[in-house]
Parts: C-alpha cells; structure tokens; sequence
C-alpha cells in the first residue's frame, strides 16, 4: 500500500521482500474468507482500538472502512456485508485480489525484487540484502520498513528485524502474542461433534483459573 501511495505520487519504487513471492501472509489470510474490514459505525469501528483510537482517528478518516471496498472495487473486486457485519469479497478469496493489485502497481512502474533478505545498513547508509547471489548492498534516497511481526515464520514473519533496528539504536517493543490457545476438556460427544467448529456469539471473561464464556441469549458455560 506504501508502494501504490507513493508510485501515485510520482517516486520511483523497488520494493524488496524476503519470500519467493509477495503476499503469503495476505493470501492465507484469504483461506479464512478473507475479512477486510467491518461494516459497523464509524465511531464504533473506532471505539476498538481502545486506548489507542486518538492516534489511529485521523488515519481511519483518511483510509476508513468505507475507503477500503472502494478500492477494492477499483481492483475490480466487489464487496458484500456478511451476517456478522463483517465485509469479504463476494468469492471469499484473496488471491484475485493480490493478483489484481500486484498488476497495476507494476504497471504504475513499482519494481519488485524477490529473495531479498534485509541485513541491516552498511556503514554509509547503504542497505544491505542477502540474496541467492550473495550479499549486496543498494543505495537509496528514502526507506520505508514493513517488516510484520514474529508470528508466521513459514510466511515471512520471523522477528529477525529487531535485532537490526536495536544495533541503530532504534527502541523496540517487545513483541507479545495477541492471541491466545487453551485446552477444553470437552465430552467424548461434544469433541466428536463439533470438533474444529468455530464458537461464535460468546463473550469471554478470565479470573485467572477459570474461563467463562456467555453466550448471546445470556446462558453461561464455564471451562476449567
């Protein structure tokens, strides 16, 4: 989105990733029906971001749900409002739209330079890739990092990058899970049933050694 942004405005981009292929964290997104955004009101779609909604308001006004299906649309990707609000594409796929948005950036002239592994900076500024050639190096005007998290090394999410930022001096938080497993001792019947199943329509509370769940019509279960 950094590349579209900025080619839009006339920079001249090369974009370098690690992976074979762009995209792999988004396209697997797309195996869970590929929710994009929601369709709630804007001031609640805010209120979810908690303690951080000052700072991301201004973005969302600028880039907001709404803006979101637009461009999709403009991809020549329709949207539609599921049952729980939430808003896919009408085939439920990311790869048509990967597809569609890596076409025009190249178009729009973005070059894409693939099994490039960030190793930091040179001495002078220059930024360094180990490539299946060997290492090389690459000067530039402006860097732009997206790095993602730790979560999915398989796809490209390893965390390898904190370690290159610490050495700049640059502060790091340090990276924390932000979802959670846990083991239900389910009946023979249940698992057998309704194993792999999603739960939907629960609100979750945890004191610490027990988790209850409640359920819409305000029924409540427990798990241990």
């Amino acid at each position: 989105m950094a590349a579209e942004v900025l080619s839009n405005a006339g920079v001249k981009i090369d974009l370098y990733d690690a992976m074979p292929s762009v995209g792999r964290k988004f396209l697997m997104a797309g195996k869970g029906g590929m929710n994009i955004t929601h369709s709630e009101p804007f001031e609640r779609f805010l209120s979810r971001y908690g303690s951080g909604r000052d700072a991301i308001k201004p973005i969302l006004e600028a880039f907001g749900p709404e803006r979101l299906r637009a461009w999709a649309k403009g991809l020549g990707i329709e949207t539609f409002v599921g049952s729980s609000g939430k808003v896919f594409p009408t085939d439920m796929k990311a790869a048509p739209l990967l597809r569609a948005w890596l076409h025009r950036l190249r178009t729009d002239g973005v070059n894409f330079h693939m099994r490039h592994q960030w190793q930091g900076w040179t001495d002078d500024g220059q930024l360094k890739f180990l490539t299946p050639e060997g290492e090389t190096t690459i000067s530039v005007d402006a860097v732009v990092l997206a790095l993602g998290g730790a979560s999915w090394a398989r796809l490209g999410s390893t965390g390898a990058w904190v370690p290159l930022l610490l050495r700049q001096g640059i502060s790091v938080e340090p990276l924390q899970p932000s979802n959670c497993g846990f083991d239900v001792g389910w009946s023979e019947f249940f698992g057998s049933r309704f194993a792999g199943q999603p739960l939907t329509g629960l609100f979750y509370r945890f004191d610490g050694s027990r988790i209850s769940a409640t359920r819409r019509n305000d029924r409540d279960c427990t798990w241990r």
